[in-house]
């Protein structure tokens, strides 16, 4: 697919958290999707003994690979300032400190193989001066969005995220949202037509003729955008800061890849990594894997494939196995469960604790080995 052959997720639009949350420590074999390998370190923070990250893409693996080794080799604050999530680290001149806020000096420390480190090398003027989180065509694609909106409808979001309760959000968000105006710029911004044309080429998966979603995806976004900020903190949440800010401005909302608990577990954890360039279908029948994060690839598939995912598991798959499925407007209706059962309560707790509100959740435990 022509949509996987450039970068183009660099921070992430899912949250980790749902995973994290269901994979045990010290898991024996777990498979993920890469992604922009956000998702990926706080597998790794589980410690399982082996972890498979697989992608279409062979920037997205490099990406990956760049995360992990920054996380392994430098410290917190070099961590963050590094990828992006904080602008500057540099100690008071009085105190002995390694800390540099040069961008290319931290990146000489990483280990990478020879073509992860030419491919980062060959980029340099791009993320040199601002890290690696805001440089996928995701993330300036909704960047330059929300900066349209904000100058072209002057609609300031900022005193809504300044909020430091529930309460005192909610009447600043009754004070500063103009929701006819924010609806009549969802139907522009948030068509088939410019998902199709500037995101996914062709395959945006709330297209009239797959998804499964009902509402169409101006309306989709508008009715999960106002649950969120009327029902959670979203300070604390770092995929409504780059939809509405440009960035992420309240630290409160790092993703959990950039949390010290998940850092240190990364540098501790002795997880064997394997890194497969391909498709996800014929990777996934060639072991058994006891926990799987397949991301919204579901989205992606023909209809087939989809509806056999499970089933083309390996057969060694032991009971108890657990599959993470993600979907945004086409959710896996016709999936054959033999051998598998939806867990609806953890489906429910997922949806709950997930930070962006757009995505439903399929969560599949193997029943028999």
């Amino acid at each position: 697919m022509a949509y996987f052959e450039k970068l183009n997720y660099t921070l992430s639009n899912e949250d980790t958290r749902v995973e994290y949350a269901l994979l045990p420590p010290g898991a024996k074999r777990v498979f993920a999707i890469a992604g922009s390998g956000a998702r990926v370190l706080p597998l790794i923070a589980r410690n399982p003994e082996e972890l498979e990250i697989v992608d279409l893409s062979r920037a997205q693996l490099d990406l990956c690979e760049l995360r992990v080794a920054a996380a392994r080799a430098l410290s917190y604050p070099e961590f963050l300032f590094f990828l992006g999530y904080r602008g500057g680290i540099a100690a008071p001149a009085e105190v002995e400190t390694d800390v540099s806020d040069d961008r290319m000096a931290l990146f000489q420390r990483l280990e990478l193989s020879p073509s992860c480190r030419e491919f980062w090398l060959s980029c340099a003027a791009q993320w040199q001066p601002r890290g690696f989180i805001l440089l996928g065509k995701w993330e300036s694609h909704f960047q330059a969005l929300g900066k349209l909106f904000r100058q072209g409808f002057r609609m300031n979001f900022r005193p809504i995220f300044e909020a430091q309760s529930l309460e005192e959000q909610q009447a600043l968000y009754r004070k500063h949202w103009k929701p006819t105006l924010f609806r009549n710029f969802l139907r522009m911004a948030a068509s088939e037509l410019v998902f199709n044309k500037f995101l996914y080429h062709g395959h945006f998966s709330g297209a009239s003729a797959v998804k499964t979603e009902s509402r169409p995806p101006w309306k989709f976004l508008d009715d999960e955008f106002r649950r969120l900020f009327t029902t959670k903190l979203v300070r604390k949440n770092y995929f409504l800061q780059v939809l509405f800010l440009g960035g992420i401005h309240f630290e409160e909302g790092l993703p959990l890849e950039a949390r010290p608990e998940i850092v240190e577990a990364v540098r501790a954890s002795r997880t064997r990594l394997v890194t497969t360039q391909g498709n996800l279908l014929e990777v996934l029948p060639t072991k058994p894997f006891d926990f799987l994060s397949l991301s919204d690839t579901i989205s992606y598939l023909p209809e087939d494939a989809a509806t056999e995912l499970l089933q083309k598991l390996h057969p060694a798959t032991p009971a108890g196995s657990r599959a993470v499925i993600r979907s945004f407007l086409r959710a896996p209706t016709q999936l054959r469960q033999d051998g598998w059962e939806l867990d609806t309560q953890e489906c429910r707790k997922a949806f709950e604790r997930d930070g962006t509100g757009v995505y439903r959740f399929f969560i599949y435990r193997k029943t028999a080995g």
